[in-house]
């Protein structure tokens, strides 16, 4: 019993950290318990629980006798995700770099190329779910499963951009500077060189600097 109830609140937590991540719930916007409810077919009790579980986890607000609210992610918490999420994911690189396949090399070299064609034809949520693939197909190979966890969840906040505001030349140059960063990711997977590829991803790739840039 216990299980089950358990695996129904992670499904319904999956199932509202997708809404978020694929922006159809943006920043602010307040969470109906009961329109969760009726689409899943489930009661209150699992919604709730992933709703606290959320908010635990940083994608809700729970602000108190109004609700759950989608987590407005400022330039100051970008900037603090990105410092605890730099070391993270240059640290599976380095455990993911002697697991690699020449298959996965070969398949980072590909997703590389799709989100260049992403980026050319201006389109920019794919852009998005091949660059979470691209991270995805190393850290998956890093062999820490907590690791693993705590990677994605991370990831997650910046995955719920919207580009509508952005200005079409700023937002063309930044993602063709990061995917020349993903270049350079490869080239240094191909190297089985572990400790600059560390090195790359946690100071370069996530740079503080850019935090600005992963706010919309």
């Amino acid at each position: 019993m216990t299980n089950e109830f358990r695996s129904l609140k992670d499904h319904v937590y999956d199932y509202i950290a997708d809404l978020i991540d694929g922006g159809t719930l943006g920043d602010d916007h307040k969470i109906s318990e009961q329109q969760i409810c009726d689409a899943l077919g489930v009661s209150r009790t699992p919604v709730r629980e992933a709703l606290i579980q959320l908010a635990a986890d940083g994608y809700l607000e729970n602000v108190p006798r109004k609700g759950f609210y989608v987590k407005r992610v400022t330039e100051d918490s970008a900037r603090e995700i990105v410092e605890v999420i730099a070391p993270l994911d240059g640290r599976a690189a380095l455990l993911a770099v002697d697991e690699m396949t020449d298959d996965d090399i070969a398949q980072l070299q590909f997703l590389h190329g799709s989100m260049q064609l992403a980026i050319d034809k201006g389109l920019y949520k794919k852009y998005d779910d091949l660059q979470r693939d691209f991270h995805n197909c190393y850290v998956e190979k890093c062999g820490n499963s907590r690791l693993i966890e705590f990677v994605h969840q991370l990831n997650r906040y910046f995955m719920k951009r919207e580009y509508a505001n952005v200005d079409a030349a700023d937002l063309d140059a930044l993602l063709r500077k990061a995917n020349d960063e993903h270049a350079e990711i490869v080239r240094l997977f191909e190297q089985r060189d572990g400790a600059a590829l560390q090195r790359y991803i946690r100071d370069v790739h996530w740079s503080s600097d850019n935090a600005k840039f992963l706010v919309w």
